[in-house]
């Protein structure tokens, strides 16, 4: 197991970062086999600077719910805040202004790696809870521009549209999945061009959404009009467990011919047995990491990226909309059942 890194020893690392390669032999790897390189940060701690306000959030809940219980406080209750205190999270970037958020999160990294998603795909979520994103795919190209500029040759985790890839077969017109898969296609190529010390991973939903082969087809089709898929990312505001998403990547792997570097999001599948239900669920629970370092070499790697007791929309166990802290969704996923409202 990894262990998190001292100051004093991320200091002390000097390896080069690796270079993206693609398979020299015809034959594809083995997919339980690593790729031989990619563009990455060198091994690091994932930041904890990445996104004040949500940390803030945090102390604020317990806050209120020590002001209403006094002396009732209980331990359990303050360190299942502290352990969320403590986890890393995912800066998400959704095209409203929120640019500068990049440079914030890259400027209080200290030697940290930030998570950053793009998040601005043009008829994002297609007209559901998250719906929006850029106007024109000219518009979501400037934009990711944008972006890629502010990261430059400093070190970052750059995550590529949550669902996008996803919901490619449910576009209404041949036309409108096309402009999908050209602008996937090129965000990827650009941040290859462009970002030598950013890990990047393209979303491709869930083991609950598509097949494995059905993923596998989507991505052929994006690297066939761009570059190479670096990695993939998977689970995203989901729940299903990191067996199960695991061993997804892994099917997702054999039909795509070879191995993908694969980030999960395990912010919130800590109940064993999910059902379907996908919208603030109030059997959701926080999940767990291996541990809260980046490993250029690791061939999985285990993240928070939905921030947990953020709402997923007006829906379920929460009456927030997207994106909006909910004190009730917090404690509902910290197990914490006599301090949440019974949904």
């Amino acid at each position: 197991m990894r262990r998190r890194l001292s100051a004093l020893a991320l200091s002390a690392l000097v390896a080069a970062p690796l270079a993206l390669t693609a398979c020299s032999s015809d034959e594809p790897l083995p997919p339980n086999q690593p790729p031989p390189g990619r563009l990455a940060p060198v091994e690091s701690d994932y930041s904890l600077a990445t996104t004040p306000v949500y940390y803030n959030n945090l102390q604020k809940a317990l806050e209120q719910y020590q002001t209403a219980y006094g002396n009732y406080t209980t331990e359990t209750a303050l360190n299942a805040v502290k352990h969320l205190q403590e986890q890393p999270v995912a800066e998400w970037v959704v095209g409203d202004g929120d640019d500068d958020s990049v440079t914030r999160a890259l400027d209080a990294a200290d030697g940290a790696v930030p998570v950053i998603v793009l998040y601005h795909i043009p008829d994002r979520d297609l007209e559901q809870f998250s719906a929006g994103g850029a106007g024109t795919a000219v518009e979501y190209q400037k934009w990711a521009r944008g972006i890629s500029e502010r990261i430059g040759t400093r070190d970052a985790v750059v995550v590529v549209e949550p669902d996008a890839l996803a919901h490619i077969p449910d576009m209404t017109t041949t036309e409108e999945a096309s402009e999908r898969v050209r602008l996937l296609a090129g965000t990827l190529k650009l941040f290859a061009e462009n970002n030598p010390n950013t890990a990047v991973y393209l979303d491709a939903g869930n083991s609950g959404w598509r097949s494995a082969r059905q993923t596998a087809s989507l991505l052929t089709r994006v690297e066939k009009v761009g570059t190479e898929i670096p990695g993939i990312a998977l689970n995203i505001s989901n729940f299903r467990t990191t067996e199960e998403t695991r061993e997804y990547s892994e099917a997702i792997s054999k039909e795509f011919g070879r191995p993908l570097y694969t980030l999960m999001d395990v912010s919130r599948n800590g109940a064993p047995t999910p059902d379907r239900q996908w919208c603030n669920p109030a059997w959701a629970r926080i999940g767990a990491t291996t541990d809260t370092v980046f490993d250029p070499q690791e061939l999985f790697e285990e993240v928070f990226i939905k921030r947990p007791a953020e709402s997923d929309g007006v829906c379920g166990a929460s009456k927030q909309k997207a994106g909006h802290f909910d004190n009730n969704l917090m404690w509902l996923q910290l197990d914490q059942m006599d301090i949440a409202e019974k949904p």
